[in-house]
């Protein structure tokens, strides 16, 4: 492996997440949105034209020895705009202050991109560096003022993104989200003043007549680079999927783990189980078609769920001191497990007759309340059926009058 291999590296993963929310740009005109897309994108273009093996294609291309400098430069100050501009239009400022903040981010940074471009025109730097390019021309009129504009640009980027953030997640009540994304921005800016730091300090020695500093620019700055560009784009993009992500994650859970209640609740009550299939990918609407069935499996089962194996079951979960929640979900899953052995010794007569109230008796259980149902479905902490299966069906032709009322 190339040892410029790891520029690749960060800017893959920074154009890898700009793809996943570029489709989202033809619906989504949020300027935080545009925003977070633009800095991913631009993120990535400029450690790709960072990495040395593109300094010299470009350098060769244009016949311009070093003209990568001030490209890399430019782009690496627009970039920090983009980003102020970005935290600006994240905090809760008004309209009007947030508007003025950014006029004064895009003249004063303009006019930095300007300066880069024009002061490399006016100096001289005819040896290409692809790796020393600050120390080496640490001396050289304009180079000089062009190194020092740009390392100003992103510092002072680096200091008020790193202050703004700091304030913000001191008194965020928002989306957990918002607040763990914040924290890594935080950490992202603190390294960012690290790079700029060593890259000062490596010029400095120049100044002074040295070049064992040079490694300080060429070795330490690069892995602050590295790590920068990583944790920036983690902290921008974390609000902005990691809600989506977590529901997808918490999805996957409920149809994975439902999966007992709704395989015996579908071999009782085959009818409850829709026949239109759904896409593979789509991990939440499988959960909520799971969920959907399985409460339907509940209420086709209410003619013949007993009043009795609930009491008895409660008492028994109640003896080993199970925590309420639990104790609902064990009666909850004897009364299951008792109403699908009724239905199954009924064979295909009718169900008992239900009273009038019954249907307001069955409330439907939340996602958390029937994943625990089917984890005592799967795994009971006594046996659910607390004796003999309550065949409540009256046979056809007994006699007898109907079913005894149903409680849930």
């Amino acid at each position: 492996m190339s040892e410029n291999s790891g520029f690749w590296v960060v800017s893959g993963l920074m154009w890898l997440a700009f793809l996943g929310k570029a489709p989202g740009l033809r619906h989504n005109r949020d300027p935080l949105y545009v925003l977070v897309c633009g800095v991913l994108l631009l993120g990535g273009t400029c450690f790709a034209c960072a990495n040395p093996d593109v300094i010299g294609v470009v350098n060769a291309a244009t016949g311009i020895p070093n003209v990568s400098a001030p490209l890399v430069y430019a782009m690496l100050t627009v970039e920090s705009a983009l980003v102020l501009t970005l935290i600006i239009y994240w905090r809760d400022w008004s309209p009007e202050k947030a508007g003025r903040w950014v006029r004064w981010l895009m003249a004063a940074y303009g006019l930095a991109v300007i300066g880069i471009v024009t002061l490399f025109a006016l100096g001289d730097a005819p040896v290409e560096r692809r790796v020393d390019f600050d120390p080496y021309y640490a001396k050289t009129p304009f180079i000089r003022e062009m190194i020092l504009l740009y390392l100003a640009a992103h510092t002072v980027a680096g200091v008020m993104a790193t202050v703004l953030c700091v304030r913000w997640a001191a008194g965020v009540t928002g989306p957990k989200w918002l607040r763990r994304g914040l924290r890594v921005l935080i950490l992202g800016f603190a390294l960012n003043i690290g790079l700029d730091g060593s890259k000062l300090l490596a010029v400095t020695a120049r100044w002074c007549g040295g070049t064992r500093w040079d490694w300080l620019d060429s070795e330490v700055s690069r892995g602050f680079a590295f790590a920068c560009t990583l944790f920036t784009g983690i902290g921008f993009v974390l609000p902005m999927v990691g809600g989506s992500v977590e529901r997808t994650l918490w999805a996957k859970r409920v149809f994975l783990r439902l999966g007992p209640l709704w395989r015996a609740l579908r071999e009782a009550t085959p009818a409850v189980a829709a026949a239109l299939p759904v896409p593979w990918w789509d991990v939440e609407l499988k959960a909520t078609r799971r969920v959907a069935e399985v409460q339907d499996g509940r209420l086709a089962l209410r003619p013949y769920r007993n009043p009795d194996v609930a009491r008895a079951a409660a008492a028994r979960a109640s003896a080993l001191r199970l925590a309420p929640a639990k104790v609902a979900a064990a009666v909850e899953a004897a009364v299951l497990v008792d109403a699908m052995a009724a239905k199954a010794a009924s064979g295909d007569a009718e169900p008992p007759l239900l009273d009038d109230g019954t249907a307001t008796a069955l409330p439907a259980l939340d996602q958390r309340a029937l994943l625990r149902v089917s984890r005592m479905i799967r795994r009971p902490p006594f046996h659910l059926t607390a004796g003999t299966p309550a065949l409540r069906r009256i046979p056809a032709g007994s006699g007898q009058g109907p079913g005894e009322r149903c409680e849930g």
